[in-house]
């Protein structure tokens, strides 16, 4: 959420290297959980839980977001033509916004617990492979048309969504042979050692991001990152655990993470910038930017709220 407010103020290094995980946490998160707390589940029965967590939110919050945007329409904020892609964004699955993030999701998850139930290791070497390669030609053609026309963008729309879930699916996987391995051996470990590896970490996912073209070696690079970044962070998360102010607040919005994410960029961030930028007549940019970001996390609360209280049914809950 502060790396969409943010304009300006951050280095480009610091952008791109929080960029390459800030989504892929929620991956690796995902299959870290799985590996703690291992137990047998089918990909049928997955489907149906995620169906109702990812799957039905999606197409709530579309209709939401779709209804903030007819409103500005109305008022000659946007035009017809943004009104249609967000649309076609919505029945292609590519997402509006931050919603994108939810077909991944559901689609790695679904592939994940498919290979991981088959139990088949060339299966899971062979299926590694053939993403790499898809990954490495999405990229290349991508980078190579981007921007063209709106044909092709509206072809790369769908496209954009499986590149998700198939680049999804193996940070989940590796989240997940980590949470398994180290993750229950975690909360016993000296406090000082675990700060220790995660700046070690952290540090080594910064260096592999400005040694290299995100996008230069295919998938090498934005696998490396995504998977190094979060377990970094994961790290360093550990000594925050206890009743404590920092711990609360993290787990609120670690619990209420749908609900920052799909509300903050569609909404909330597009009115900071209609006030600022309308009704004061300044640039988003600078400092005051984060003073925004700050005005929103404290507004997004009461809106948690009415999603937890009045709107379970939103949020797949219920």
């Amino acid at each position: 959420m502060l790396l969409h407010y943010e304009e300006g103020i951050f280095p480009g290094w610091l952008n791109a290297w929080v960029g390459n995980f800030m989504i892929s946490a929620f991956y690796f998160t995902s299959g870290w959980l799985a590996g703690i707390r291992p137990r047998d589940i089918t990909v049928k029965e997955l489907a149906k839980k995620r169906w109702q967590t990812l799957g039905k939110p999606y197409f709530y919050f579309s209709i939401l977001i779709l209804a903030f945007d007819l409103i500005l329409f109305a008022v000659g904020y946007y035009d017809l033509k943004f009104i249609a892609r967000e649309l076609y964004k919505t029945i292609t699955i590519r997402g509006i916004g931050t919603l994108w993030f939810l077909p991944a999701l559901f689609g790695g998850e679904i592939i994940f617990r498919w290979i991981l139930n088959k139990n088949n290791r060339i299966l899971l070497i062979v299926t590694i492979l053939l993403s790499l390669i898809i990954i490495h030609y999405y990229y290349y053609f991508y980078f190579k048309y981007r921007n063209v026309s709106d044909v092709h963008r509206m072809i790369e729309a769908p496209l954009f969504t499986i590149r998700n879930i198939i680049l999804a699916w193996p940070i989940i996987y590796i989240g997940y042979a980590l949470g398994k391995h180290i993750g229950a051996k975690l909360s016993n470990s000296n406090i000082y050692g675990i700060l220790t590896i995660g700046i070690i970490i952290t540090g080594i996912s910064i260096y592999y991001n400005g040694g290299f073209c995100p996008f230069s070696f295919g998938i090498v690079t934005p696998l490396i990152v995504p998977v190094i970044g979060p377990f970094g962070l994961l790290l360093l998360a550990y000594p925050i655990k206890g009743n404590n102010i920092a711990a609360r607040f993290l787990s609120f919005w670690g619990v209420n993470s749908l609900v920052m994410m799909v509300t903050h960029y569609s909404i909330t961030l597009v009115l900071c910038k209609i006030i600022d930028q309308h009704l004061f007549h300044l640039p988003f940019t600078g400092v005051k930017t984060l003073i925004w970001f700050a005005i929103s996390v404290f507004i997004t609360y009461p809106i948690a709220w009415f999603f937890n209280n009045k709107a379970k049914w939103m949020l797949g809950k219920g």
